[in-house]
């Protein structure tokens, strides 16, 4: 585990910490107990990650897939949710539904880097990184 990689996968992990923790809890304007719960377990996660990373901590490898996966799974779900919404607004709405779906596209793009490629990377690093016992 180079130490380039472990701080740089640190401080992505915060800065996913703090865009959910933002984008949830101030940019959505209804709290919802199942996205304030899944918001909630991906910010921890996340931040004790980062810390751990940042930290050069013994267990950062546990950590970090832990984290990796839980943000994953979530990821999936968040952006199947999204397009789900989008298609189903096109089509039910036709052309007044077009513009939601365009932002809810828009939302699932932005939101994939960080909920789905970010931690897919992270396990297999760290994958690589427990196998070679470093």
């Amino acid at each position: 585990m180079t130490k380039t990689a472990r701080i740089g996968f640190g401080i992505a992990n915060a800065g996913v910490a703090l865009l959910v923790a933002w984008g949830v809890f101030r940019g959505l304007p209804t709290r919802w107990w199942v996205v304030d719960a899944g918001a909630t377990a991906c910010v921890v996660s996340m931040a004790a990650s980062a810390l751990a990373l940042l930290a050069d901590h013994k267990a950062k490898k546990r950590i970090t897939r832990v984290a990796a996966a839980i943000v994953l799974v979530l990821g999936l779900a968040v952006f199947a949710a999204l397009c789900l919404t989008a298609s189903w607004l096109a089509g039910v709405y036709g052309p007044v539904g077009k513009g939601g779906a365009a932002i809810f596209a828009l939302v699932a793009a932005l939101a994939f880097p960080y909920l789905v490629v970010l931690p897919a990377v992270e396990l297999v690093w760290v994958g690589r990184a427990m196998r070679k016992g470093a």
